[in-house]
């Protein structure tokens, strides 16, 4: 609740002694009833708009009472210093280019184009919203953080725990001879779980740049709970991971399948030139270009089909130890023991509905009983196929995206009996893939976002740009719904590739919403677990960080997949198991269903 009207603008130093009241009561104080003592009837009141900066106004009126009260003009010598009511104002907010660092809120209208210049600007914004920090200087593998001796403890342990509090504790980074880090940059996961109830939250970490970090989790649910903490990567080895996403891309390279007059070719190809002699393809709608080695004998429109090609070796001998298995990963050792939490007898809902443009709080939920809680809305859950058709009568239903999508489009085809597949005569592995529900009239279709693209060999007229396909969608149907994914495919290549992606799929959403406002559009966020060749959840941070800086401000809905990916009991994975699948699809499913 406290959260809730300091989103309002209150201020914390008003909050935080009138919560502290409230919690020193006792059930049978707050109960009672106050006894008037006619002093009610001699308080005016004065309301005004609300703003960070007037929360001293009240000690402003009762400091100068007397002197306000003293005017004959005014016909207040009777009242006591009046009780002071704040109203709230309506934010004017601008949208476009995305501010990253602010909280941005929806508009009315929608930003109608881009330019040259916007596009700089918030390609700089968000270089430094995703900006970390590096170690002073390249360091040597025993310097760098040991997951062996980092260790952590409870902070201001209690005898008693309640629903709803938070409870922190402080990471000790340390290297591998035991001494005590003097900078930040690890990256670190935490969760508080309950293994038995099949409950977990992911906790919020700060870096306190020395070595230290503080690690914050929810108390969401009563029974006995317990920290784990995940050493991912140290700072030595996050320096690294970004210096060769900027300067290596052809460490993930693809293979282009050229034919022309029975003669054959393969090639390498990627999203940057992989030599001097090239093919370059450009894309009509979107101007993204695509490039593979110039054939020697057949020509570049011989270029007809694509597959995942490989990865090369690009450490050197003393980078390698940094980013070996042992020492990424990691869960860190503590004598934090498992404790108890109760419930709380006063606890009640007050979340609202799930709408577009609501922004994730952190946590942005929790699973109890194996089912996940948003706190972000009043989600709901999808139990019997009878419940999802009744949702989706009527509608029709586009994914776009990676492969972590096409899994909820398989849940639902195994969930749903009435919801039959139709064989398009394609390949599975980019689509498009269709299903159609004729008793309840409703339809749902994946296919997969254009290179880069890891998977099998595939036709090119198969693979489409995301922006491409928005723009040819008319306006006007009710019932029309977008999902969208793309960033796993992204992560061993530069920041500017993601964001010139990102930023073509955002202006068709903007082009879309404004031919059909009524369109409801959800973003998937990143999953945690990317553990293939190069990939790491560090690089996968960064893409989702710029993924939903980029809609902020929106009438769209951002989908915490990363949340739900990394607190559930189920061993992590980029494709994750059907538990989290489940709960993945029903928070999709409140969203387009609210009511």
């Amino acid at each position: 609740m406290k959260n809730k009207f300091k989103d309002r603008g209150y201020h914390d130093k008003n909050l935080g002694s009138t919560v502290n009241e409230l919690i020193a009561l006792t059930q049978e104080e707050a109960l009672r009833k106050n006894a008037k003592d006619g002093t009610e009837e001699k308080k005016c009141t004065f309301v005004t708009t609300y703003t960070p900066d007037k929360w001293q106004v009240p000690a402003i009126h009762r400091n100068n009472w007397e002197t306000v009260k003293s005017d004959p003009q005014l016909p207040l010598t009777k009242y006591e210093a009046p009780r002071v009511g704040f109203v709230k104002i309506k934010p004017q907010v601008k949208l476009h280019p995305p501010p990253p660092k602010a909280h941005v809120l929806l508009s009315t209208s929608l930003p109608r184009s881009t330019s040259p210049s916007s596009n700089s600007q918030e390609l700089k914004d968000l270089l430094e919203l995703i900006e970390w920090p590096a170690p002073p200087s390249p360091t040597s593998f025993e310097f760098s953080t040991s997951p062996l001796t980092t260790d952590y403890h409870l902070l201001w342990p209690r005898a008693t725990y309640y629903v709803g509090e938070h409870v922190e504790v402080l990471i000790t980074a340390r290297d591998h001879q035991g001494q005590k880090k003097t900078y930040g940059g690890d990256y670190f996961q935490a969760k508080l779980h309950s293994p038995r109830l099949k409950a977990g939250v992911t906790g919020s970490i700060t870096d306190h740049r020395n070595g230290s970090y503080t690690v914050s989790f929810l108390l969401a649910w009563p029974g006995e709970v317990q920290i784990s903490i995940i050493l991912i990567h140290s700072s030595e080895a996050i320096a690294i991971l970004k210096e060769k996403r900027e300067t290596r891309p052809d460490k993930v390279y693809f293979h282009g399948y050229f034919e022309h007059n029975g003669s054959q070719e393969v090639m390498e190809c990627n999203v940057v030139p992989p030599s001097k002699e090239v093919c370059e393809y450009q894309d009509r709608g979107t101007g993204e270009r695509w490039y593979c080695v110039r054939p020697a004998q057949l020509p570049c429109s011989g270029y007809l089909e694509h597959s995942a090609g490989g990865s090369r070796q690009i450490l050197t001998s003393a980078e390698e130890p940094l980013l070996m298995g042992s020492v990424k990963e990691k869960v860190i050792s503590s004598k934090v023991k498992l404790f108890n939490v109760l419930p709380r007898n006063n606890s009640f809902d007050d979340r609202g509905l799930c709408r577009p443009g609501l922004s994730n709080p952190e946590p942005s939920g929790f699973y109890y009983e194996d089912a996940w809680h948003s706190r972000v809305c009043r989600n709901k859950q999808f139990s019997h196929p009878s419940n999802v058709t009744a949702c989706l009568a009527e509608k029709v239903v586009y994914m776009f995206g990676d492969s972590t999508l096409r899994q909820w489009w398989e849940y639902l085809v195994e969930f749903v009996p009435s919801l039959q597949r139709l064989d398009l005569r394609v390949s599975y592995a980019p689509g498009p893939l269709l299903a159609t529900d004729t008793q309840h009239d409703y339809l749902i279709e994946w296919r997969a976002h254009q290179r880069p693209l890891s998977m099998k060999r595939t036709r090119l007229q198969e693979l489409r740009y995301v922006a491409n396909e928005l723009d040819g969608m008319g306006g006007g149907n009710e019932g029309l719904v977008i999902v969208i994914n793309c960033l796993a495919h992204f992560v061993t290549f530069p920041v500017i590739v993601y964001v010139n992606r990102i930023r073509t799929i955002r202006d068709a959403v903007i082009r879309l919403l404004e031919r059909s406002p009524q369109t409801k559009v959800l973003i998937k966020s990143g999953n945690t677990g990317y553990l293939y060749a190069h990939g790491s959840d560090w690089l996968s941070l960064q893409l989702d960080t710029v993924l939903r800086a980029m809609f902020t401000g929106l009438p769209v809905t951002i989908l915490d997949a990363w949340q739900m990916t990394s607190c559930h009991y189920l061993s992590k994975s980029i494709h994750p198991g059907k538990a989290i699948i489940k709960n993945e699809v029903e928070l999709m499913l409140s969203f387009i269903c609210p009511q």
